[in-house]
């Protein structure tokens, strides 16, 4: 980043820690977003945070962008640091842009591999873009339109990593490299997480074209959620939900499929997805 810092000199690190606490007390915020962290010393920042964290607690929340997709990498990164701060997960973004791109032929049932979310669940900070990969930046990388809403059902909906909405995906972008806005489907994908994305959590990722998974509920949130996904052709899935849903009508809560799907008496359904499309089915109360 063309910044020669010795990170080890004793006046470098004294500036950075009297630093981060003006920052800090003149502000009041209650965390840090670290960028381009692969530049800067691990041994370093593993001290720095764990110090950060000790003087103003441990909900003093921190993660940094550490652009390196490979999976070795990050998770030795991690340990170098002691887990002492999350790592936003590029190797999914880039699974995510892969997808996007390779449409049909891209292996759904591969979509977590190699990635933090999967890895290290509770150290992945998972997004489906940013400042950096959106057109016009030098990371351009992305995600199609078409698979955009699916994307955001693979971290919103699911109950592994600390996801981020990013700006230009929910108020759009305009001018030379212009996209739509995808607010109300993140909308609605929101309000599922708050409401449906708990309990048990069941993978069926069985079919290279067609993945889906379910969230049963809680005492706290007694209901079911499924969520499928699809890159090609229209496709279903007999999925369990519980036999409390015994003759209960599921219906799609992102709107993208008309169907009414009744429970039968052992607790599944046949759900269906359109071609290349999310629906997230739940009860129709």
């Amino acid at each position: 980043m063309y910044a020669d810092l010795d990170f080890k000199h004793p006046e470098v690190i004294k500036n950075i820690y009297d630093w981060a606490d003006w920052f800090v007390q003149t502000t009041g915020i209650a965390g840090f977003r670290l960028d381009a962290i692969k530049h800067i010393d691990s041994f370093f920042m593993g001290n720095f945070i764990r110090d950060m964290k000790l003087k103003y607690g441990d909900d003093f929340y921190v993660f940094g962008e550490f652009w390196n997709g490979d999976e070795q990498s990050n998770n030795d990164y991690l340990e170098n640091t002691d887990y002492r701060f999350d790592l936003v997960d590029v190797r999914l973004h880039q699974n995510l842009f892969e997808a996007s791109q390779e449409m049909e032929a891209y292996d759904l049932r591969t979509i977590f591999d190699q990635t933090l979310v999967k890895n290290c669940p509770d150290s992945a900070v998972t997004f489906v873009d940013n400042h950096d990969t959106q057109r016009g930046q030098a990371l351009e990388s992305t995600i199609a339109e078409w698979f955009k809403p699916a994307a955001y059902a693979l971290i919103l909906l699911r109950q592994t990593g600390l996801p981020c909405i990013f700006y230009g995906d929910y108020y759009g972008i305009s001018g030379e490299f212009a996209q739509e806005n995808f607010k109300k489907e993140i909308d609605q994908l929101l309000q599922l997480r708050q409401t449906a994305v708990y309990g048990q959590e069941e993978d069926y990722f069985d079919d290279p074209n067609c993945i889906a998974w379910t969230c049963l509920g809680d005492d706290e949130h007694p209901t079911a959620l499924t969520i499928l996904i699809s890159n090609a052709d229209a496709a279903s899935k007999r999925l369990f939900v519980g036999e409390k849903w015994a003759n209960h009508i599921f219906t799609d809560a992102l709107e993208n499929n008309q169907t009414e799907v009744t429970i039968d008496v052992q607790g599944y359904g046949v759900f269906p997805v359109n071609e290349k499309s999310v629906s997230a089915w739940m009860p129709n109360h």
